[in-house]
């Protein structure tokens, strides 16, 4: 007898996340940013707002990474803009619609 597999769906959640840096420590926190897991970089301005977004999933989460990148030295603050939480399987089928 055959028992019948079942796959389970992976979650993920993405982040859209607004750092503010202290203007005179922004190129090195784009740096500790850049390694924390799942932070991708898409803006930096002069006086140091970091546009990122953070990708989890069920090894880590994006929240948890929103709580380090607040302790990061020189960090003022990190505030989230935008958050989504679903499985890659959600995630495909509303981008092919």
């Amino acid at each position: 007898m055959t028992t019948p597999s079942h796959t389970q769906a992976t979650t993920t959640s993405i982040c859209g996340v607004l750092v503010h840096a202290r203007p005179e420590q922004a190129e090195a926190v784009q740096q500790r940013l850049l390694a924390l897991p799942g932070v991708e970089i898409h803006a930096v301005t002069e006086d140091g707002r970091v546009i990122v977004t953070v990708e989890g999933d069920e090894t880590f989460g994006a929240g948890d990474t929103l709580i380090q990148m607040q302790n990061l030295d020189g960090v003022l603050s990190a505030a989230l803009v935008y958050q989504y939480s679903g499985t890659i399987e959600d995630t495909e089928q509303e981008v092919s619609t």
